[in-house]
């Protein structure tokens, strides 16, 4: 292990201790020796339980007595992040650096706490290191670690490659790869190196993870779904299907058709449509996650006794943090005067927990069908649960008070297997008493 390592001596602290002795004497130098037990600290440190509450007072002894051996704050640092406080320890482990810039340990350490939160700094301690020592395996995996970080996946993949081609059973860069496969959307590929890894080692609790979590992956969709829509004037029943077609890890093509029975007149918080007789959609998206997401999709929608409608609609999404994502979007409507108009719409996402996720959105929809391009201004408020395999629940409520419309909604996707889930959506609009529901089933592959 790491703290495993010899201490070493230099001849600028044997002069230094050289003078202490003269002036201070032998006797005093041997208690300031005694009162840091900096080895059996490091002794102490490589148990397993580790008896941090022993530990503790005697890396206290040592800086009151002023040591300044590097180990110190290393374990101090190191303590401080296994606590769960990660500023505190990032400080201690600087400190270890200063002290000591040329031992690789500390920098090891730093790097590793700083990847969660300062990925572009780890990567700057870790580029550091392997400019002194190109094959250091833990600075390595450190950098392929920010690589992945930073959805940068073909630069972790040269390094998981390297490390394999010097060692075909390294169980940390065997992890690597598979969790690339799953990033690249590919879980048979996924699966097959995480059970590969559990081969040679079945304890291996990272790769227990990956396999845990492959079954969530996919890279195509397909939904077929049937619905209806009744107002004040009438009901309408749909039918269509639509795919979702990952062709890089980052890129997804939509392609749907949904057929209306009746093209009723409806009203809701995104304004006043019309239902089409036949809506085709394609759409292209692209989603980093953790860093932005951005969409393009065009609508067709064919009427049978009214002219052809069309929207093109652009959106993005950038996360500020890992848990705080703002998004807006600009959908234009043409084809025919009745039908001109946009809609702008902007808000905020906040993950409450790994589950949870809060989402405010504002739209200011202006049509030439209402009033001459009235603005109708709408609130909504929506909360969505995230679970196992895929698992999602989302509802909400909005209020439109232009029109004085209250728009409820909800939406689930229930998996049956890891391939094939059960869905539904549910709306209600309390002007023109708008209901509206779908249900499908979801395919993934």
């Amino acid at each position: 292990m790491w703290w495993e390592i010899e201490v070493r001596f230099r001849s600028g602290i044997g002069v230094a201790l050289l003078l202490v002795v003269c002036c201070i004497g032998p006797a005093q130098v041997a208690y300031s020796q005694q009162s840091c037990e900096i080895n059996e600290v490091q002794r102490l440190f490589g148990q397993q339980p580790r008896p941090n509450a022993t530990i503790a007072p005697l890396l206290k002894a040592c800086m009151a007595a002023g040591s300044t051996d590097y180990r110190i704050y290393m374990f101090q640092g190191v303590m401080a992040r296994d606590a769960g406080d990660r500023e505190r320890a990032i400080g201690y482990l600087k400190k270890a650096h200063e002290l000591d810039p040329a031992a690789a340990n500390p920098m090891l350490e730093l790097g590793f706490t700083l990847e969660e939160k300062h990925a572009s700094e780890a990567a700057k301690v870790y580029d550091e290191i392997l400019a002194r020592d190109s094959d250091n395996r833990s600075a390595l995996l450190g950098r392929a670690r920010v690589y992945r970080s930073q959805n940068r996946l073909d630069d972790a993949h040269g390094i998981y490659a390297r490390l394999v081609s010097t060692n075909a059973k390294d169980e940390e860069a065997l992890n690597g790869l598979a969790w690339l496969s799953l990033a690249n959307r590919d879980r048979a590929q996924g699966r097959k190196g995480f059970e590969y890894v559990l081969a040679l080692d079945p304890n291996n609790e990272e790769a227990k993870a990956g396999l845990s979590k492959s079954d969530s992956v996919y890279r195509y969709v397909f939904d077929a779904d049937s619905g209806f829509v009744t107002t004040a004037s009438g009901t309408s029943w749909g039918l269509g299907g639509k795919a979702l077609l990952g062709f890089t890890a980052f890129d997804t093509l939509e392609l749907g058709e949904f057929h209306n029975t009746n093209e009723l007149q409806t009203v809701s918080a995104i304004g006043v449509a019309t239902l089409p007789s036949d809506d085709i959609r394609i759409g292209l998206h692209r989603l980093v996650p953790l860093f932005y997401s951005a969409s393009l999709v065009y609508d067709y929608r064919g009427h049978t006794s009214l002219p052809t409608e069309h929207w093109i609609d652009a959106s993005g999404a950038l996360y500020i943090t890992d848990y705080l994502r703002v998004f807006a979007g600009y959908r234009q409507a043409f084809g025919a005067f009745q039908w001109d108009g946009r809609l702008i719409r902007a808000g905020v996402s906040v993950s409450l927990s790994p589950s949870f996720e809060a989402t405010v959105t504002m739209y200011d929809s202006a049509q030439a069908i209402f009033n001459n391009y009235q603005d109708i201004w709408s609130w909504v408020f929506d909360m969505t649960y995230y679970g196992p395999g895929n698992t999602l629940v989302a509802a909400g409520v909005g209020y439109s008070p232009t029109i004085n419309n209250v728009d409820l909604h909800a939406r689930a996707i229930l998996p049956i297997t890891d391939r094939f889930a059960f869905q539904f959506t549910t709306g209600y609009n309390s002007i023109n008493l708008d209901l509206r529901a779908t249900v499908g089933l979801r395919f993934t592959w």
